[in-house]
C-alpha cells in the first residue's frame, strides 16, 4: 500500500515538474504574441517529453529499454490528454470568460487525473504486475 502512495506522489512531483515545463514555456510563447491554442501543444509537448523521460526510469521503474509500443501508447495517452485540455481551455477562456491563467489551471487539473490515469493502468502497466 505504502508504495502505491510513492507511485502517486512521485507521478505528481513529476507533474509539478512537467507542469512548471508547461506553464513556463506557454506563458513565454503567449507574451510573444503566439497564439494560445498553438502555444498549448507546444508548451504541453515540451512537458510531455519531460514526463516520459522521468516517469519512465523514476516513477513506474521501467527497467526493460523502452519499445515502440509503449512510447505509441504514451504518445495516445498524452495527445488525448492534450485534446481535452485544449478543449477545456477554450472552453473556460472563450465560453465561460475565465481568465486564461485560470483557464490553463483548470484545464490542467482535469489533464493530470487523466494522464496519470492512463499511465498507471495502460501506459506503463507492467509496473503494476511489479507491484503486487
Amino acid at each position: 500500500m505504502v508504495k502505491k502512495w510513492m507511485t502517486l506522489i512521485k507521478f505528481g512531483l513529476v507533474g509539478v515538474l512537467n507542469t512548471a515545463i508547461d506553464f513556463a514555456v506557454f506563458t513565454l510563447l503567449t507574451f510573444f504574441g503566439l497564439p494560445y491554442l498553438i502555444s498549448q501543444c507546444i508548451s504541453y509537448g515540451c512537458g510531455v517529453l519531460n514526463s516520459y523521460i522521468i516517469n519512465r526510469s523514476w516513477t513506474f521503474h521501467q527497467e526493460n529499454k523502452a519499445d515502440r509500443r509503449e512510447f505509441g501508447k504514451f504518445v495516445f495517452i498524452n495527445i488525448l490528454t492534450l485534446g481535452i485540455t485544449s478543449a477545456l481551455l477554450a472552453a473556460f477562456y472563450q465560453g465561460l470568460g475565465m481568465p486564461l491563467i485560470v483557464s490553463k489551471l483548470a484545464a490542467t487539473v482535469i489533464g493530470v487525473l487523466v494522464n496519470f490515469a492512463g499511465s498507471r493502468f495502460w501506459v506503463f502497466k507492467s509496473y503494476q504486475r511489479k507491484e503486487n
